[in-house]
């Protein structure tokens, strides 16, 4: 007896699981769901939407009961979906919507968002309804064309490696050949045509130095807190005051020799002598030179009017300055006239031993 009794009392706490659910709790889940869910009758007039829905679109609550559906239509699409509305309606069954387009839902502001749509119909004993869940995917689209840039950021990094390491490994060795070939013939010509082949040989060698810094470039970024970017971002800072970019160049292992110190005091020389040249020269062409061997130099060459005889003899703060940070690191500055005119700026200070 005692069993029958536990196992009645088993069944009896077994039914309520069978009951219906309170529709108050019923519309509590459907209105906090993730998507958005509306509800259009055979008219096409909104019969329902939830919270999210509306949230989604930006419409107060209950702001779209009975209005044609293609209210949340974006006006080029209206006119053919009213047309799709109807073909949905002769054959109704659940699918999604648009398969293969990129489909977007208005919102109250006259913006679109873009969205994801499935389509079920439901038929109660009066009426046939189309229950449509919306499913913004703004963000899952936006993350999409995150990895699409990030891939082909890579490949061109990756074309980029290549082409440096075909001007390094093909075109760079080349050019040392040929001006070790002119080299050697030098000595066996008349003086003459020595002389032009010594101008060729320079002319290889700033070819050479003008081919590394290609390579450099090219190559993936490094860290953007090093020496040689840092200056990249000087000069690049500096070319709309100039109205040109300047040619930068670097030879010697710069960001593996330059220390702390010496590299923060040459990366502000170079923005005051930059300045300088965009404020007094009317310079058309500026050319920046970045060495680390025995020790950190800095050439900065325009082809303006040149520095003013008082500004040489008297110097201005910017001047003072540039002297001064080589002074305190065992250097020298030097502000000259080109031999064709313009500025050069020669600063150059020792490297750590």
């Amino acid at each position: 007896m005692t069993d029958d009794r536990l196992d009645d009392g088993r069944r009896e706490s077994a039914r309520p699981a069978g009951r219906p659910l309170d529709p108050a709790l019923v519309a509590a889940i459907i209105d906090s769901a993730p998507d958005g869910i509306l509800i259009v009758d055979a008219s096409g007039r909104i019969a329902f939407t939830n919270h999210r829905l509306e949230e989604m679109l930006g419409y107060e609550r209950d702001a779209l009961s009975g209005r044609s559906v293609e209210v949340l239509v974006p006006d080029e699409a209206r006119s053919a979906h009213a047309t799709y509305r109807g073909r949905y309606a002769a054959h109704p069954r659940a699918r999604p919507m648009g398969v293969g387009l990129q489909l977007e839902a208005r919102r109250s502001d006259g913006s679109d968002v873009p969205v994801e749509i499935s389509l079920s119909p439901v038929q109660t004993a009066d009426a046939g309804f189309t229950v449509a869940v919306v499913r913004d995917v703004s963000e899952r689209l936006r993350a999409e064309e995150e990895l699409r840039a990030a891939q082909e950021e890579l490949a061109l990094l990756a074309d980029r490696e290549r082409i440096a390491r075909d001007l390094h490994d093909t075109v760079l060795q080349r050019l040392f050949a040929t001006g070790l070939a002119l080299q050697s013939t030098a000595g066996r010509v008349t003086p003459e045509i020595r002389d032009r082949i010594e101008s060729a040989v320079a002319e290889l060698d700033t070819a050479i130095r003008d081919i590394r810094t290609a390579i450099f470039s090219l190559h993936a970024p490094s860290d953007p807190g090093s020496f040689r970017d840092r200056v990249m971002v000087v000069a690049a800072e500096a070319t709309r005051a100039l109205g040109f970019a300047p040619v930068v160049r670097f030879e010697g292992p710069v960001d593996a020799a330059v220390s702390g110190e010496a590299g923060e005091a040459l990366v502000a020389v170079l923005r005051e002598a930059l300045s300088n040249v965009a404020r007094h020269a009317a310079a058309t062409a500026v050319d920046v030179e970045v060495s680390a061997g025995d020790g950190l130099a800095l050439r900065v060459t325009d082809n303006g009017a040149g520095l003013p005889e008082a500004a040489r003899l008297t110097g201005g703060r910017g001047l003072a300055n540039m002297a001064e940070r080589a002074r305190t690191l065992g250097g020298d500055c030097q502000v000259a006239t080109g031999a064709d005119g313009g500025t050069i700026v020669s600063w150059a200070v020792p490297t750590p031993a």
